[in-house]
């Protein structure tokens, strides 16, 4: 088939799907995957292994850089401590919990089950922003901030434990605090250093035409994850920082830029969707539905809700604003991108890792996303529209 007519039928498909899932209550994201899975089943698209790690990628430091453009630090202050301790102290005890139970309760190898815990470890930032602005949820207490700055930021913890891990698994020699102290350091030092640029290049050039600013835009993206990943920094990190960076500030156009960038974190959730269904294995729910299950549930129940109570209750917080985090912990695209690793270095447990992966973060994504709204109205959470369109003004 006509590819471009093929690409042109996969966007259409996707939009539609959103009326279908939205109609009953399934978050958006699930239309793509199938979509993605249709499209492999009719299709095929058989080296796509070969290249998902790019272009999820490529797709991922979009959606990361929208969300910190989008992030409003003025209201981040008061959450950003919950919020660092979530996305790197999280991350790592969610790992470790993790890997202890693949390890102890599911007997899988040490480097297996290690593995497996890093690359589950981190909350969703694709999955988050789309449920959270889908479902129209304007949660108390600025618990929505919470999840969406733990999302946008643990990404990168998620990654340095994965790329350590793969490299002690692949027999890689590397200096692990080094490791992870050059990612930390050269990935926020990048995005702070070119974020400024940005801001600058976009303040002083006068550009005739108002759609070249988000075109510029895109290129400090795409400079700011090329140049920390050139001088191995961490790109996610910096994506996220410079976004920030941006946002924050007073630049040219503001209001056009985050609209474009809305859209383009929205395409870019179909686009890394449908990669993601078209990666789906159609075996992996047979051979693996029981270990998947108990891994999600563990996961969904002790994992996650326990890590968010140690972190969340000395700040405050009450039992169900706690709950409700913790059910809100979607595992997503970044988990299966983080996998697809696996794929590329060839290990023996790479399709076992990459297989459950993928099923307990289409359990979440089914199962939590759509719970998730029904939640916060039964735990009192829900603060109306209108509210925060006020607040929005007046700010």
């Amino acid at each position: 088939m006509n590819i471009i007519l093929l690409l042109g039928l996969i966007l259409i498909l996707s939009v539609l799907s959103c009326k279908v899932t939205n109609k009953i209550g399934l978050p958006i994201l699930v239309g793509f995957i199938l979509i993605g899975i249709l499209v492999e089943h009719l299709i095929g698209f058989g080296d796509l292994k070969a290249h998902a790690e790019s272009l999820c990628n490529f797709a991922l430091l979009f959606i990361i850089f929208t969300g910190g453009l989008q992030t409003d630090f003025k209201k981040a202050k008061s959450i950003l401590g919950v919020s660092i301790l979530l996305s790197a102290l999280g991350t790592v005890l969610t790992a470790a919990a993790a890997a202890a139970f693949a390890y102890f309760v599911l007997n899988f190898e040490l480097y297996a089950a290690i593995l497996l815990g890093a690359v589950i470890s981190c909350t969703d930032a694709a999955s988050v922003f789309s449920i959270l602005s889908t479902k129209k949820m304007n949660l108390k207490n600025n618990l929505g901030g919470v999840l969406e700055m733990e999302s946008g930021s643990n990404d990168p913890t998620a990654y340095m434990l994965t790329i350590v891990f793969l490299s002690m698994a692949t027999g890689v020699s590397q200096n692990v605090s080094i490791l992870i102290l050059m990612q930390i350091l050269i990935g926020g030092g990048i995005g702070v250093g070119v974020g400024l640029l940005g801001r600058r290049m976009l303040n002083r050039l006068n550009l005739e035409i108002e759609e070249l600013y988000a075109i510029l835009l895109c290129g400090v993206a795409l400079i700011i994850y090329g140049m920390s990943a050139a001088f191995g920094g961490n790109g996610f990190l910096a994506v996220y920082i410079g976004g920030m960076i941006l946002g924050n500030s007073n630049i040219a156009h503001k209001r056009m830029l985050s609209r474009s960038f809305g859209a383009i974190s929205m395409l870019m959730q179909v686009v890394l969707f449908i990669i993601l269904g078209i990666l789906f294995i159609p075996g992996t729910f047979r051979t693996f539905a029981v270990i998947g299950v108990l891994f999600a549930l563990f996961l969904f129940f002790i994992a996650r809700p326990l890590t968010v109570f140690l972190i969340m209750k000395p700040f405050g917080y009450k039992l169900n604003e706690i709950a409700l985090v913790s059910w809100a912990g979607f595992r997503g695209a970044s988990s299966i991108v983080f996998a697809t690793y696996l794929l590329t270095q060839g290990l023996p447990y790479a399709e076992t890792v990459f297989s459950i992966v993928f099923f307990v973060c289409m359990l979440s994504v089914i199962l939590q996303g759509s719970l998730l709204a029904p939640l916060a109205k039964r735990f009192n959470l829900l603060e109306p529209l209108e509210k925060a369109e006020n607040d929005s003004d007046t700010a």
